[in-house]
């Protein structure tokens, strides 16, 4: 092994759907019931409160916010294609899972974005991406009470988000 030769400001980045720092942060435990599986994705999903206890990826659920999929690391995954060491961030249905509802967590974004961006999700399938402020709110897509603060995006990457209740959803 060689000498380090470099040494870099930031530290590597998180993985998504963990916390980013030590503030304050809010989760719910909800048992997931998507329409497809393949749509609980940890940090990259949001979800609705379909009846008590019960959530699912997009907008389906008729009582509110459930919040983004995330804590990967007290979730029992299953790894992905049924192997169980093949790594993978994706859910099965019928499981106990963590909902952040509040706090700063690392997440992936499938396009760019910058610092400031509001973040959307798709009504379908929950999928996170992000519109500029000011900016109307896209066909299809719902405010998920939150905004990209760190880490400017060119194209499909992991960003810092901050989920905040009392952000101001775009018209």
């Amino acid at each position: 092994m060689g000498f380090q030769t470099a040494v870099y400001a930031d530290q590597a980045i998180g993985i998504p759907g963990t916390r980013y720092d030590d503030s304050p942060l809010r989760a719910l435990s909800y048992i997931i019931n998507s329409a497809s599986a393949a749509y609980n994705i940890i940090g990259a999903t949001a979800m609705t409160v379909t009846s008590d206890g019960i959530a699912q990826a997009g907008s389906g659920g008729t009582r509110g916010f459930a919040g983004i999929l995330a804590n990967p690391e007290i979730q029992a995954l299953f790894g992905a294609g049924g192997v169980p060491l093949n790594p993978s961030l994706t859910l099965n249905n019928g499981i106990v899972a963590a909902c952040v509802t509040m706090g700063r967590i690392f997440v992936t974004l499938p396009a760019a974005a910058n610092i400031g961006d509001l973040v959307v999700f798709d009504n379908t399938t929950g999928a996170l991406s992000t519109v500029a402020p000011g900016a109307g709110l896209p066909v299809g897509k719902t405010f998920a009470q939150s905004q990209v603060i760190r880490y400017t995006l060119s194209g499909a990457g992991v960003a810092v988000i901050e989920i905040d209740p009392y952000l101001v959803a775009p018209t």
